[in-house]
């Protein structure tokens, strides 16, 4: 669920969100969770409610960081999981609109989030259920909810309960092993590029990286917050918009020097960032989501690794990733929408969002007491995670409905621009032709 094209399982699915919260319910002197005095006893009627993200995650994981928490502060609704499995045709989201199963709260990334609801005719606009319920859409980082209005038509299809952005990870044992000095917050592309250059170099019989990241999130959560298509002429914009070329040969040019990144992507067509910097330990340093840890706990337990913020352009000093926000709204096929828009106002709460910040997922609010939580429920709470909130994030362009079809082709046109065979500007070119025929595909199937 993370990504809005295809995630990268983690990401891609990646991309989710984790939960345990506390709320009280019930009485009586001996119950720590009782109803403090002056406090109201959650006492709502009885309600169904059933959630899906179109992901593969387990119930144990929708329990864990969803399900018990609203359970305990609901203790009269009943809460069910639809879980997706690729080889159920059943649990498929064409399936489930065709055979018009309940779904009350369908939740993905955005982009993911927002194209599913359209091409399935599942938007409501929670507007009304919004002000209805007393949900202060104030109280969210900015962009996230901007984002989801530049992509509706100002319309809310839902609320962001989680946020994401990128950092630096870097391996501390190979920065030992070559001698090279750690990275800092607050760095540039070309400082970072200087280490990555640094790092890039075969010893003891192994070639290793300085750099590598996972291109699709990459190129959509950029920092020049450019949209991969014009809104208004529906054209791509890779070769229209120079800020392209920057950040091409920025990151897939600085950051990945050099014949050694030529032949891995001749010979293998990439470079797994994420299994290359943790399984492989071939990757000094990768941009990736801040819940890195969190997708692979156990791995990074045995390793010694650290962050840094993510490195910025000069010409956007302070700037950091777009954030990429994980969306819950309320469908046409919720059978009690009411009931399932108080499940959401508890979810945006700050008790709901402190208790998230502390199992390390990021917050969508924007206070600054969920973010002095953040990770200290984790085995990684000594971690630099300061440089998660060093920047800010960058605006959230438009992501129109064929959006995912176009980060696949720029994600392309990144890996012909490392194996060197083709100029930049033929590159994107290429893109370009390639994007309109996706934009036109797209186009004619809705």
């Amino acid at each position: 669920m993370m990504k809005r094209s295809g995630w990268l399982t983690i990401v891609a699915c990646s991309c989710v969100s984790l939960l345990s919260a506390a709320c009280s319910s019930g009485s009586g002197n001996g119950n720590p969770d009782a109803a403090k005095p002056g406090e109201a006893v959650n006492q709502e009627e009885a309600a169904e409610l059933t959630f899906y993200g179109n992901s593969t995650q387990s119930q144990q994981y929708f329990n864990t960081y969803y399900g018990d928490a609203i359970r305990k502060k609901f203790p009269n609704y009943t809460i069910h999981y639809l879980q997706l499995d690729a080889a159920v045709k059943a649990t498929t989201l064409p399936e489930l609109v065709a055979t018009k199963t309940t779904i009350d709260i369908y939740y993905a990334t955005i982009g993911n989030f927002e194209s599913a609801l359209q091409t399935y005719d599942l938007q409501v606009d929670m507007t009304d259920l919004i002000k209805k319920h007393g949900i202060d859409t104030n109280r969210f980082e900015p962009t996230l909810i901007d984002a989801m209005k530049i992509n509706t038509g100002g319309l809310l299809y839902g609320i962001p309960i989680q946020s994401n952005v990128q950092a630096l990870y870097y391996n501390k044992d190979l920065f030992d092993k070559f001698g090279v000095p750690y990275p800092k917050d607050g760095m540039t592309w070309d400082e970072a590029a200087e280490i990555s250059g640094k790092l890039t170099r075969f010893a003891d019989g192994k070639q290793y990286y300085g750099f590598s990241a996972t291109f699709g999130h990459t190129i959509r959560s950029n920092q020049f917050s450019l949209a991969r298509a014009d809104p208004k002429t529906e054209t791509p914009t890779i070769a229209a918009d120079p800020k392209w070329k920057t950040f091409y040969e920025t990151i897939f040019g600085k950051m990945m020097p050099g014949e050694a990144y030529k032949q891995r992507f001749l010979q293998n067509s990439t470079l797994d960032g994420i299994n290359g910097f943790i399984k492989d330990q071939e990757v000094g340093m990768l941009n990736f989501f801040a819940q890195l840890y969190l997708t692979n706990p156990e791995e990074l337990k045995a390793m010694n690794w650290d962050l840094v913020s993510m490195p910025t352009f000069r010409e956007l000093p302070g700037i950091g990733s777009q954030s990429y926000p994980m969306y819950f709204g309320v469908t046409k096929l919720a059978k009690n929408p009411d009931a399932a828009a108080k499940v959401l106002k508890y979810m945006a709460s700050e008790e709901f969002q402190v208790s998230l910040a502390r199992k390390g997922w990021m917050s969508s609010l924007n206070t600054e007491k969920v973010r002095k939580e953040y990770g200290q429920d984790t085995p990684f709470k000594e971690k630099n995670f300061a440089a998660l909130f060093i920047n800010k994030p960058a605006v959230i362009p438009a992501a129109p409905i064929y959006d995912p079809a176009l980060v696949s082709q720029y994600q392309a046109a990144a890996q012909s621009l490392i194996k060197g065979t083709t100029d930049i500007n033929t590159v994107f070119r290429n893109a370009e032709e390639a994007g309109s025929k996706a934009i036109k595909a797209a186009q004619q199937a809705k």
